[in-house]
């Protein structure tokens, strides 16, 4: 009968063991399984044309969002503390032409000398080619200034290319290449014509500068002046006055969508 009885016990015992283990591994899986409603604390949503920069709260970033034609578009941040920081989805639908990105904003009347090396570390995913129309860019873009110049480094896009009518369009011409960050890059110089939009509100036709990874790629390091640096050595100065350095998702029509899981730019 004692022995039924120690038996009885330990059988009990081990049911117990059993039950609190199941609920803290139980616990434990609900804590991971559910990261993205802590991180939706921070979350901003934008849904319509900003019009110019504007700063995110508690960031040293910027976003601008535009789309021309369209319907159903956003750019969520997933704020200061999430992903890196600069980190952010765009969605569109239908769009002419789509633009939505994240960075740094300057217009502080400095050359991009003044701001030492700019890097980007980036990692994304995104909608399947051909979700974007016939042109597209994946990268670092931005402006400057004094003279007023828009300028591109492409790492990915949305189709088969980015070179030639409605992508940089017929005028776009080779200047050189060099190898950053693992891959060759060819730097081109386009001329956007007179009418075409700008930040400076002008009707004057302004030079683009390019620079086209060979390989695409959805992660990894962009040592961003570096590119400068090559163009000026080209003959292709960018203005004293350095507007911003932003990643950039532009669709020329499509539907479709790009998410970063981790976006964070910085200076050594």
């Amino acid at each position: 009968m004692k022995k039924n009885i120690f038996v009885l016990r330990g059988l009990l015992f081990m049911a117990l063991v059993s039950c609190l283990l199941t609920a803290c591994t139980s616990s434990d899986q609900k804590k991971t399984d559910s990261p993205s409603k802590n991180d939706s604390v921070d979350w901003e949503i934008f849904d319509g044309n900003s019009r110019g920069n504007r700063s995110l709260p508690d960031s040293p970033y910027g976003y601008e969002l535009w789309s021309e034609g369209g319907n159903d578009y956003s750019l969520t941040w997933y704020g200061p503390h999430q992903r890196g920081g600069a980190a952010f989805r765009a969605e569109w639908n239908n769009a002419r032409t789509f633009l939505g990105r994240v960075g740094y904003f300057w217009n502080k009347g400095q050359p991009y000398t003044y701001y030492n090396n700019v890097f980007c570390d980036f990692e994304f995913t995104r909608s399947p080619n051909g979700t974007a129309g016939g042109s597209s860019y994946l990268g670092i873009y931005g402006w400057s200034k004094n003279p007023m110049i828009e300028w591109y480094i492409v790492d990915d896009w949305f189709g088969s290319g980015v070179i030639g009518p409605g992508r940089i369009g017929g005028n776009a011409v080779k200047k050189g290449e060099f190898t950053v960050d693992g891959e060759v890059y060819f730097i081109y110089q386009a001329t956007r014509p007179a009418g075409s939009g700008n930040i400076e509100g002008s009707n004057e036709p302004f030079p683009q500068y390019f620079s086209i990874r060979q390989t695409t790629r959805q992660s990894g390091k962009i040592s961003i002046t570096e590119h400068f640096k090559k163009w000026e050595e080209l003959g292709m100065k960018l203005g004293d006055n350095m507007y911003e350095a932003k990643f950039l998702v532009e669709a020329g029509g499509g539907t479709g969508w790009f998410e970063a899981s981790y976006l964070s730019f910085y200076t050594e």
